[in-house]
């Protein structure tokens, strides 16, 4: 029964912060968000957020936003992507990425903007870039498998953050499925991932 009760306390406790995360993206910006404003926002103590995350940066990581976004993601294959029949269309997960970021658009949006501090950013690079470098190794064969290190999670992450802030920046002004179709065509003419060299 008590680990029921600590259960119930856990998630509420967590709900509380992923909702004061969520109004301060909304009504402050990136800039207003900081572990002492949420705890203020949320009605808990800095103690209470410590307990659960390590920092704002990894409460932010855990948000539904950021899990189900990488949910998303994983069904991404990179093999698939390249021999995808539709050449002028967007590969299927990349479309539906850029369409949940487009319905969580003040979410992301707060994340993107170019003032969100570089660790934020580096760190939404290293979870993008991890993804595919994971689906890269999974995907390639043995001969090419050296050219998967730190620089190509370093190149990858940065070229899709890259694409993702700049379509925010410009407040989304083309639609999800015209930016996938992009990124599929960038992706496709990468030279790291040419299997012929």
């Amino acid at each position: 029964m008590s680990q029921n009760r600590t259960d119930l306390r856990v998630v509420r406790s967590r709900t509380l912060m992923e909702k004061a995360l969520l109004s301060i993206l909304e009504n402050k910006g990136i800039k207003g968000l900081t572990v002492k404003n949420l705890c203020e926002t949320a009605g808990i103590n800095r103690g209470t957020f410590y307990l659960h995350y390590n920092d704002i940066f990894h409460l932010i990581e855990e948000t539904v936003f950021i899990q189900e976004l990488l949910s998303v993601f994983e069904p991404l294959n990179l093999q698939e992507l390249m021999r995808y029949p539709d050449h002028e269309g967007a590969y299927p997960p990349i479309t539906k990425a850029f369409q949940y970021m487009h319905k969580h658009a003040s979410f992301f949006k707060a994340l993107f903007h170019s003032d969100a501090p570089a660790e934020l950013k580096e760190r939404l690079q290293y979870l993008v870039g991890t993804r595919l470098y994971e689906n890269l190794k999974r995907n390639q064969d043995d001969h090419s498998e050296n050219l998967f290190t730190d620089y190509a999670i370093a190149y990858l992450g940065n070229a899709q953050f890259g694409m993702i802030q700049h379509w925010f920046t410009a407040d989304r002004s083309i639609p999800p499925e015209d930016i996938a179709r992009m990124l599929t065509r960038y992706i496709r003419n990468t030279p790291c991932l040419d299997n012929e060299g």
